[in-house]
């Protein structure tokens, strides 16, 4: 069986993962498009956020219970293992060892498993290519923080720093560069590489910068690079989330064309089971105070409502505006303030369920998140920054046509 080797940088939660998982769990997919002799295997992930390591870890390998010798583990030995890696509590700055050191044991525990079951190489800053082993694809979904119209607008200039605390966020895509080119050196390139990122990426602010990165980077590698915008709206999810996505092969003669699945046409609440009372509870949470702020946010929002077609993009907060949308919902619930009651709003943001639905991810999913305690704004956090995995699934497929 013929083998697709994947390497995951900012894996985030592995929407790739779950992409390639989905695809080949597909029977009658794997059979039209004669993938029964082809697999997919992660051979690694780089990643340094603490909490979307143990999100991933949860969603692709389960309870941790079932690792050797579980609890038998010595805190010791696994702090001797972990003052090896760079890691970030808030996914943007370093956090000391001597901070890591004062972790309960289980949170300690906690991180040394998935980093393991992860196949986890650590902060890209930190990654040597004469390290990594024999990869087919590799994937760079690298922060948008400053490209998007979000953020402060710094770009993707190449980093004079070393520093993990420092560093353009949006900048570490040069991290890319220097590793491709150790790879290079030791003939070890990969035959594709999958890049995401924002649809400004390739707008008149940015885009004269990343043509460097293509033309002197890519195209000097011996990469074929394929340029696409693609909505997850046309692979059948209730998002229009506009993504930027360039697939490269390695001595490619032709461009890979990704086919859309279907567009989605019909209301959200099918989409997410309105009908389902066993959701409502959900629901109450993310009612904000009926405030002044609050009621403005809803008359710039866009209104969601059961028939409505489809939400915005979704990003890393809910509570804010631009948001994906706040969903119309009567309700009576009240809340106390120095004694006395005051209605709550008669809109909600959704629920952390719904971000992780919306992003191709399902129930199941949420309910691991929830079992080990991963909290609202957090699941939030991870599906803004995440990737539509339907969408992965059509550029996978191509991919794997070629393979």
């Amino acid at each position: 069986m013929k083998k697709l080797k994947v390497f995951e940088t900012f894996a985030g939660i592995g929407a790739q993962n779950k992409a390639l998982t989905n695809l080949f769990n597909d029977e009658v997919l794997v059979k039209n498009n004669g993938l029964e002799n082809k697999h997919f295997e992660v051979v690694g992930t780089s990643e340094w956020y603490i909490d979307g390591i143990i999100s991933y870890d949860a969603i692709h390998h389960g309870k941790q219970n079932t690792f050797p010798n579980y609890k038998e583990l010595n805190k010791e030995e696994m702090l001797s293992f972990l003052k090896d890696y760079d890691l970030s509590k808030d996914s943007k700055n370093l956090y000391p060892f001597n901070s890591i050191k004062k972790l309960s044991f289980d949170r300690v525990r906690q991180i040394f498993i998935a980093l393991k079951r992860n196949k986890n190489y650590g902060s890209i800053l930190n990654i040597k290519g004469k390290e990594l082993p024999k990869i087919d694809m590799l994937t760079y979904s690298f922060p948008c923080q400053d490209l998007s119209n979000i953020g402060k607008g710094k770009g993707i200039k190449k980093n004079n720093q070393d520093d993990c605390n420092t560093a353009t966020r949006s900048g570490l895509l040069w991290e890319i560069e220097r590793i491709l080119f150790e790879l290079k050196e030791l003939n070890k390139l990969p035959k594709f590489l999958v890049m995401e990122n924002v649809k400004a990426l390739i707008q008149k602010n940015h885009y004269p910068d990343w043509l460097i990165f293509e033309k002197n980077v890519l195209e000097k590698l011996g990469y074929k690079n394929t340029t696409m915008v693609l909505n997850a709206l046309d692979f059948n999810i209730p998002q229009n989330r506009e993504r930027v996505f360039v697939i490269s092969e390695l001595n490619g003669i032709s461009n890979i064309n990704v086919e859309s699945f279907c567009r989605w046409t019909t209301g959200v609440g099918k989409f997410l089971d309105w009908s389902n009372n066993k959701y409502k509870e959900e629901y109450l949470k993310t009612i904000p105070n009926n405030t002044p702020s609050r009621k403005k946010m809803w008359e710039k929002s866009k209104q969601i409502f059961e028939d409505t077609i489809h939400f915005q993009t979704i990003t890393t907060k809910q509570d804010r505006h631009p948001n994906c949308g706040n969903i119309y919902f009567p309700n009576k619930e009240v809340q106390l303030k120095d004694g006395v009651e005051i209605l709550k709003s008669q809109y909600r943001f959704i629920t952390p369920r719904e971000s992780l639905l919306l992003m191709g991810f399902t129930n199941k999913d949420y309910e691991i998140l929830l079992d080990i305690n991963m909290s609202k704004d957090e699941i939030w956090k991870q599906t803004g920054n995440s990737i539509a995995v339907n969408v992965l699934e059509g550029i996978f497929l191509s991919i794997l046509r070629r393979f």
